[in-house]
């Protein structure tokens, strides 16, 4: 692993966007391939130059932001390909657009990737446990396999609903009573992953400054006593309800593949990336994270069994 300059970070996405803004027109006169399927050569194009700079720069995380920043490109290009053309904006595909960029923003600003200010000091934990298990070259192949090509996969899936809502332009049905279950979805995601990321926070500040509690290494208080990982059961409500949005247009009735991309990010971090992150609470030897793993619901949010309550007490009660 080393060390990445802000300057490489902003080349590595600069270089991506430009790059495959540039090649649509080339691929649109080459290629008889609809907007989905356009939009997936371009989605993984973009991930093969910014896997270009991780392998030159030799970290992994340069691609950390990448799911949050390629939907915002690709809602605008499969807008700008609607009927109506780029500035028509019907209801649906407007609150579609609004709650994609509320969800980006929330990321960009709750989580702010180093790499924008100070450039990467370090890797992602989960890398650098692969890494040392790994020869170099077979690291790298894995790294495009799974830490860069996978998640482009299943966010450009999850977002397929979406786009063809935006594809609907002028030619969209009226909005439904659907519409205002998808979005109670998307945003209820939304304020879960940020309601949990504010009780972390919370929790690891008490934790540093009271003694009794100091002990205590695992967040059990609020949307965390419900679900060990809250901040991914909104992260799978979000793509939940932009898959309604699809529903309520009918694009999914007229195209029923459009709905695999939400089941798959749910299977995704149930079986994925929880068992990675329980794993190491249980390597770094959290007390009492035997007992939570038993007590608590894995991803979606469910009433914790009493063996938690009797373990906390009422120092760690909500």
């Amino acid at each position: 692993m080393a060390a990445v300059s802000p300057t490489t970070c902003w080349a590595a996405y600069v270089v991506a966007l430009v790059s495959i803004t540039a090649a649509i027109p080339t691929l649109a006169s080459a290629t008889s391939l609809g907007p989905l399927a356009m939009g997936l050569v371009l989605d993984v194009g973009a991930t093969a130059i910014v896997y270009a700079f991780s392998f030159a720069s030799n970290n992994s995380s340069l691609y950390d932001p990448f799911w949050c920043v390629l939907p915002l490109w690709l809602g605008f290009y499969y807008k700008s390909l609607a009927p109506g053309g780029f500035w028509f904006y019907e209801p649906r595909e407007t609150l579609c657009l609004v709650l994609l960029w509320t969800w980006a923003v929330r990321f960009f600003v709750a989580i702010p990737w180093d790499g924008w200010t100070v450039g990467l000091q370090t890797e992602d934990w989960r890398y650098a446990n692969f890494r040392a298990q790994m020869p170099s070259a077979a690291y790298w192949a894995f790294s495009f396999s799974s830490f860069h090509l996978t998640p482009t996969l299943l966010v450009w899936a999850a977002l397929a609903p979406a786009a063809r809502v935006l594809l609907q332009g002028t030619a969209a049905p009226p909005l439904n009573a659907l519409d205002a279950a998808a979005a109670l979805l998307t945003g209820g995601g939304i304020v879960l992953e940020g309601v949990a990321d504010v009780q972390l926070s919370r929790f690891r500040l008490d934790r540093r400054s009271d003694p009794i509690r100091s002990g205590w290494a695992t967040c059990t208080v609020g949307l965390w006593r419900w679900s060990r990982h809250p901040n991914y059961c909104g992260e799978c409500t979000f793509w939940t309800g932009i898959l309604g949005f699809g529903i309520s247009s009918g694009a999914v009735q007229a195209e029923p593949a459009l709905a695999i991309g939400a089941p798959l990010l749910w299977l995704f971090f149930r079986a994925a990336s929880v068992p990675l992150m329980d794993q190491r609470s249980l390597q770094q030897k959290r007390r009492g994270y035997e007992v939570v793993m038993r007590a608590v619901s894995p991803l979606l949010l469910w009433p914790p069994r009493g063996e938690l309550a009797s373990l906390l007490g009422p120092t760690h009660s909500d």
